[in-house]
């Protein structure tokens, strides 16, 4: 079993071992990778990295599905260059085009969550906002606390939306989500300017104004992605 990498990044130890089978020729075009399962196990990890790591993969085109489960495939050989970097390759055309599919699936989602809400749906995006002001207010706690708030806040949204096939398409982005936020979302750029976007979206969505939920999250989302750029 491998050592498990410092950090949370455990899906880019997975993307330099895939780029080192390549590079070696263990893993040649046409090769069935290892399953979910068992790079799990090898790497010591839940799935979660795993499937992050495949997404990228599958994103910048080092794998296909196939009925024959995720194969290799040709690439272009500069990927397969030694200074490559395949976490890199998601980092800034990814994240514009994630932000573009958020903007579009969020902002419908606030929409439809301003209609459709319950009390016990308030109620949990009212603690996730707490949530996010503890981790804020308090530099000792954990980084990883502010994000994940922030996460349950927006998932909270799209549940409230009560649409399964919109839920569904979110969750099915969710590895490539989570990547494209490791990039947006941190101490510095998750501060109390977003969490006043998340309160202001809330007051929109108790006060059953779906026009304005979904703007506010339209620009809640806007604003990330103008940090982001001005932060590379």
């Amino acid at each position: 079993m491998e050592k498990k990498t410092s950090g949370d990044k455990y899906y880019e130890k997975i993307l330099d071992w895939f780029k080192s089978q390549i590079l070696s020729g263990d893993l040649k075009q046409g090769d069935v990778i290892p399953s979910e399962r068992e790079l799990a196990a090898r790497f010591g990890v839940s799935r979660v990295p795993v499937r992050e790591a495949l997404r990228i993969l599958e994103y910048i085109g080092i794998i296909r599905n196939t009925p024959e489960g995720m194969v290799v495939q040709q690439v272009d050989i500069q990927l397969l260059s030694p200074k490559a970097d395949f976490a890199a390759q998601i980092t800034r055309d990814t994240i514009e085009d994630l932000f573009e599919v958020r903007i579009f699936l969020e902002s419908a989602a606030a929409y439809y969550a301003a209609s459709r809400r319950t009390e016990d749906e308030l109620e949990r995006m009212r603690q996730s906002l707490e949530e996010m002001l503890k981790a804020i207010e308090d530099p000792e706690r954990e980084e990883t606390e502010l994000i994940a708030a922030s996460h349950k806040f927006h998932f909270y949204v799209i549940e409230a939306a009560k649409n399964p096939v919109l839920e569904n398409i979110y969750r099915n982005l969710f590895e490539l989500l989570e990547v494209s936020k490791q990039y947006t979302l941190n101490r510095e750029r998750v501060s109390s300017a977003t969490l006043m976007d998340h309160e202001a979206i809330l007051a929109k969505i108790e006060a059953k104004k779906p026009d304005e939920a979904a703007k506010y999250m339209r620009f809640h989302l806007l604003r990330a992605a103008q940090k982001m750029r001005r932060s590379e």
